[in-house]
Parts: C-alpha cells; structure tokens; sequence
C-alpha cells in the first residue's frame, strides 16, 4: 500500500528515531547520546552488497559509560547500531531474518577493520516497526522473554545480540514492553504517527493531525509536520481510495484549527455526497441490468413451456436463476430451437451455467 512509503519516511528523520528508541526500550534510552545519531544505511547498502541487512541502520554513541579508574573498561562498545526493519505483515521468521541481518551488519564492520581500530564491535539493536493491523505473534521479540530485568542496558541487549529484536505495534499500538498507546508520551514523534493511524474513521484524520501538529511548533519541527501530514493523507488516501478533498500541508499550516475543521468537514460531506451518488448510479444500473436478466430468463422459461412442457421450464427456470443478460441467454435461446426434447436441452444449460460459475 501507498501508506507504507510515507510511513518509512517518517523514519528518515533522526527525531523519530530517537523517540522510537525512547519507545522501544525507555529504561536505558537515557544512555544514548541523540546528537551522535546518524543515518549509517548508506555505510551498509552499496552497490556492491548484494544482500539485504534491514531497510534502515542508524548509528548513536553511548555515554557514561561505566568506568575504572578514569578510563573506559575494557572491551565495552562506545556505539549503537539501531537496525530497523518496517512489516505490513506478520512474518514468523523474522527472529531468524533479523538475526541475519546483525551478522551481515557486523561481518561488514569486521571486514572492515572495525574492531582494529577501536577494540570492539558496537552492540546492535535490531527493531522491528510493525505496520498491520492483525496481531503480531511471532516468537523471538525482546518481550518473550518477560519479565525482562532491564537492570541496565548492557543485560537487555546482550540478551539481544543476536537472537533477538524489539517490537513496536503501531497496528496494535504496543511496544516491545507492551505498553499500551495511552502510556506514550504525547511529546513523541512515533507516538503521534500511531494516534494518526488509529483514527476510527477518514474523517478524524485532520482534526487528529492539528493536534498533533501542534504538539511540535516551530521551525525546528517543520520537516516532521511535512512527513505527518504526508501520513495523515496516505491514511486518508488508503481509507477512501483517493487523496482527493484532503489539504495541503501550506492550507494546514497557515489555517486555524477551527477554521481549518470547518473547512474539511464541508470536504468531507462533498465527498460522502458523490460517494452515495456513484453508488445510487451504480445500484440503479445494476439494477436495470438485473431486471432485463429476470425478463429474458422468464420469456426463454415460457418457449420452454410451449415446447418442451411445464416440468422442463421449470427445470430450465431454476438453471437461468442469477446468469446476466447476454451471450449465455441468447444462446440458450438458440438452443430451444435446436433442441428436440428437454433432456437435450437441459444438459447444455447446465453445463453452460458450470462453465460460467468456473
């Protein structure tokens, strides 16, 4: 679907990707320095990798590390690799997959020189962003393992490396942890594309937007309100099979939330409006369709009668029931003609209508 495009760009911005990770695994997040956060997907998708590894590494630098005299202890790793894989679907074997994806991950890192030139490999924190709306129940995500003792951070993700991955349900709206959507923060970006994606209905989408819009002002934020209204427009798009009637970002962000309300409901009765015409236009020609159907099979059951005797266009009746005007009636037409006695006629019927239903 067109909505899991503009769901991935969300996670293009590096924002969302420290609130996904203030998310997924708050008791630690605290430990990551966000202004180190950078997109490292480029390090790891080159032409010449012929292999897939996620749809999206970052990489974030700790700190506070515990030290020893003054000194970092030896062989802790001072960064994080984030892989991140986006699913519309359940896939039972994605403990397997992410798996491998952390093995390529750091087998490039390896060949690399990496533990050379600083001691170690980072830690990888494998993330599943899951999309669809049907339960998640695959085995392998961090949560398995309940109650997790998240007494630190080193315990948590060497209980992940590499088995296992951190889930967060935007469908079901769950983290790995399963805490529910109304526990989030409302000052979280990732949280704020899930409020959008449970709207109940198209019609709640803009006035949820507005909300969310306005829990992040100012020009610093300005990029994130573009990708949630791209969002909030592919939802609409998705529910109502057209992007048509939804405003623009400019409409949005120059325009009050009220005036702005007023606006989209007057939109949305335009569209609920010519949605009942087409489908009166569409029942009436059905309709006209199905009439001219009922009449034929009835005038073909009457030669029958004339022909063949009332028990055959009773039979024959009973055949033409629900086949549409046409070629299948014409034919049936000829047939009566053609045909000496009913038993010659009815079989071709029959096995015309087994023909039409396959």
């Amino acid at each position: 679907m067109k909505h899991d495009a503009a769901h991935k760009h969300i996670y293009i911005l590096p924002e969302v990707t420290a609130d996904l990770l203030r998310l997924v695994l708050p008791d630690w997040a605290g430990r990551l320095d966000f202004e180190t956060l950078e997109d490292a997907s480029s390090e790891f998708f080159n032409a010449d990798h012929d292999k897939h590894v996620g749809d999206m590494v970052w990489r974030v630098s700790l700190r506070g590390e515990r030290k020893s005299g003054g000194r970092k202890k030896s062989g802790e790793p001072s960064s994080l690799l984030v892989l991140i894989e986006f699913q519309s679907k359940m896939d039972r074997h994605m403990a397997r997959r992410m798996r491998e994806y952390a093995d390529l991950l750091l087998a490039r890192l390896v060949r690399r020189g990496r533990p050379r030139r600083e001691g170690v490999l980072p830690w990888v924190l494998p993330i599943v962003v899951y999309n669809g709306s049907r339960p998640w129940t695959a085995l392998g995500r961090s949560s398995d393992l309940a109650p997790l003792p998240w007494a630190g951070m080193e315990h948590a993700l060497a209980l992940m490396q590499p088995q296992k991955y951190a889930l967060l349900s935007a469908g079901a709206a769950l983290t790995a942890e399963g805490r529910p959507a109304q526990d989030w923060p409302l000052g979280n970006r990732v949280a704020a594309t899930v409020r959008l994606q449970r709207c109940d209905s198209p019609k709640a989408l803009v006035p949820q937007l507005l909300a969310e819009a306005e829990r992040f002002p100012g020009p610093a934020n300005a990029s994130f309100r573009q990708a949630l209204h791209a969002w909030a427009k592919a939802l609409w798009a998705d529910r109502t099979g057209s992007a048509a009637g939804f405003p623009s970002f400019d409409e949005l962000e120059g325009t009050g939330g009220t005036e702005m309300t007023t606006v989209l409901e007057a939109r949305w009765d335009q569209w609920e409006a010519g949605v009942r015409k087409e489908g009166l236009e569409q029942g009436l020609e059905r309709g006209i369709e199905r009439g001219r159907a009922e009449q034929g099979a009835r005038l073909l059951a009457r030669l029958a009668a004339l022909k063949f005797g009332a028990a055959t266009a009773k039979r024959l009746a009973a055949l033409l029931e629900g086949l549409p005007a046409g070629e299948d009636l014409d034919r049936v037409g000829d047939w009566i003609i053609e045909c000496a006695a009913g038993d010659e006629l009815l079989p071709r019927v029959a096995a015309m209508r087994e023909a039409s239903a396959g």
